[in-house]
């Protein structure tokens, strides 16, 4: 369940810290608490994955930023998806490293949006022209195509 609210929900520090100290109690004793003394390992080590000495228990940080990344994947390929316009919390560093990791290729230009997307060779209009991008409605910088952009 605590996958399905990271992945909606963006989850403020004090309540990782609190599934995370219930999450570590159950590990190091079988109880929901655990004082001192029980945990034989740091936490973050026990985060890690296999290959890096770790057990492979997942960051719930890491793992809600992720699963917002695959959020932001499937709305941008499968738009026709009926529940790819459901409005997701999505922090402004885990869209901006979407933005950054992500290159679009225009084809006919029905998916890349105009302003947003880095379709100029590697680089958006944002990062082109910020000023002209400013003097830019919010809804017609996250809404305007290519496609829509090119032909009118």
């Amino acid at each position: 369940m605590i996958i399905y609210l990271v992945m909606a929900v963006d989850f403020p520090q004090w309540a990782h810290k609190a599934v995370d100290k219930i999450r570590r109690g159950y590990f190091w004793k079988g109880y929901i608490d655990v004082k001192g003394g029980h945990c034989l390992v740091a936490w973050s080590t026990v985060c890690r994955p296999l290959e890096l000495g770790g057990l492979g228990i997942a960051n719930l940080q890491q793992l809600s930023w992720a699963l917002r990344l695959r959020w932001l994947w499937l709305q941008k390929t499968e738009p026709q998806k009926p529940w790819s316009s459901l409005p997701i919390q999505v922090p402004e560093q885990v869209r901006a490293f979407f933005l950054i990791a992500m290159a679009s290729e225009v084809g006919n230009g029905s998916r890349t949006f105009f302003w947003t997307d880095r379709w100029v060779h590697g680089k958006s209009i944002e990062e082109l022209a910020p000023r002209l991008v400013a003097a830019v409605s919010g809804r017609r910088k996250k809404s305007r195509t290519v496609q829509e952009a090119l032909t009118n």
